[in-house]
């Protein structure tokens, strides 16, 4: 029937696990970072380019931290000021934000840095299959994200993470306000997300749905 299906390629959710890491080995890379321990951290994963909804981010943290004046966006992703599209992480400064963003470009070592975050958010304008939606959400991250195809796959509305509508900074930081406030709800998201990774992320659990659906394809030619 021409039906296509597209299911991810999928993430290891024994390496992207909270449990690894403890409250000690958190602090240490805290430190290390320069981030202080009492401070809240939103982070992002993804390339500084403009449809990743960086400009909106920066005018929601600014919002967000009239309310919560410590949080720290923490930005992770590689910056390519030759592509036409990119951020410029001097942008910060024109929002007044720049004491409370940390870029730390590209890393290798992501699944030690989600555990640093309380929240992770993704507002971006068009996306695939997010992998880093999937990673934070193994990691037991509350996430925000927009209301785009692959993304809202990738969440289950109110209970794994919150969707906002595109390039809508309002909406942005008061979903990022809102988790920051309740850190209960914040939590059970997160546990939620870890539970969906378990049962739809695992790359092996997609590598046995994708050979069952090799094999019911090819037993219907056979019929």
């Amino acid at each position: 029937n021409g039906k296509s299906e597209y299911m991810g390629d999928g993430i290891d959710t024994i390496k992207f696990n909270n449990v690894r890491f403890s409250g000690e080995f958190i602090k240490e890379k805290k430190k290390n970072l320069g981030i202080n321990l009492e401070v809240t951290v939103i982070g992002i994963v993804a390339r500084l380019v403009k449809e990743k909804g960086y400009i909106e981010l920066f005018k929601a943290h600014k919002r967000v931290i009239e309310t919560f004046p410590n949080a720290v966006l923490l930005v992770v992703g590689l910056t390519d000021l030759q592509k036409k599209d990119s951020v410029n992480p001097d942008l910060v400064k024109d929002f007044g934000i720049e004491n409370n963003v940390l870029f730390l470009g590209e890393r290798t070592d992501v699944d030690e840095l989600y555990p640093l975050m309380d929240i992770f958010v993704l507002p971006s304008y068009r996306e695939g299959f997010p992998h880093s939606v999937m990673e934070a959400s193994a990691m037991a991250r509350p996430v925000i994200t927009t209301n785009v195809r692959g993304c809202r796959e990738a969440i289950e509305s109110d209970l794994t993470g919150i969707l906002i509508p595109p390039k809508n900074y309002e909406e942005l930081a008061k979903a990022v306000i809102d988790l920051l406030s309740d850190s209960k709800k914040a939590n059970q998201m997160g546990m939620l997300g870890r539970k969906k990774a378990e049962l739809e992320f695992d790359k092996n659990i997609l590598l046995d749905k994708m050979e069952k659906k090799i094999k019911e394809l090819i037993d219907k030619k056979l019929q």
